[in-house]
């Protein structure tokens, strides 16, 4: 099952990754959905109807509950949820598939995948990065943070820092006790 896409909940555009979203746009938008849904303070406005031929779960995506709108304000008005939830969504099968090789909303992800030998590492930074093709020098850039949160999938998504393009790192975690035995 895929995640819930909260820019659809709260009715923003994620078709850039949600990177350029204010704080103040969430918050707008988390307004505009509660009172658009919430079942005491409806305004009256219009909410699509739902097709006979949609499943029941399908029609309850068309109308979000208060708890829905909630927790899609607390995530993307969260950076690092933001972010966590940007990667799941570009990692979504229903993203790629259902959209011909497009990701959200139907826009497209441009995620390349590389391994991480294939970035720069920068000592002073303790950070792996590679250059974007939209110019960004530092587009994407990898933390020992996010590799250790990843460990067990052996991968990373990072987006750039200048544009909407995702990069799919993989890597591999070779233990102490390995390398003493190579070595």
């Amino acid at each position: 099952m895929s995640p819930p896409n909260h820019y659809r909940t709260l009715g923003l555009p994620s078709t850039t990754n949600g990177q350029h979203l204010t704080v103040q746009d969430v918050k707008l938008a988390y307004r505009r959905a509660l009172l658009m849904h919430h079942p005491d303070k409806a305004t009256g406005l219009p909410t699509p109807a739902p097709s006979p031929r949609q499943s029941p779960a399908a029609q309850s995506t068309l109308r979000p509950t208060v708890d829905q709108i909630t927790l899609a304000f607390k995530v993307l008005s969260d950076p690092t949820l933001r972010r966590e939830h940007d990667r799941e969504l570009s990692l979504s099968p229903k993203s790629a598939s259902q959209t011909g090789g497009e990701g959200l909303d139907g826009a497209a992800v441009g995620l390349e995948t590389v391994d991480l030998d294939d970035l720069e590492y920068d000592d002073n930074e303790q950070i792996w990065y590679r250059s974007c093709r939209c110019g960004q020098a530092r587009g994407f850039t990898v933390t020992e943070t996010e590799l250790e949160k990843e460990e067990k999938t052996g991968l990373v998504v990072v987006g750039c820092r200048g544009c909407s393009l995702s990069l799919m790192v993989g890597f591999g975690v070779v233990e102490m006790d390995e390398q003493k035995e190579e070595g």
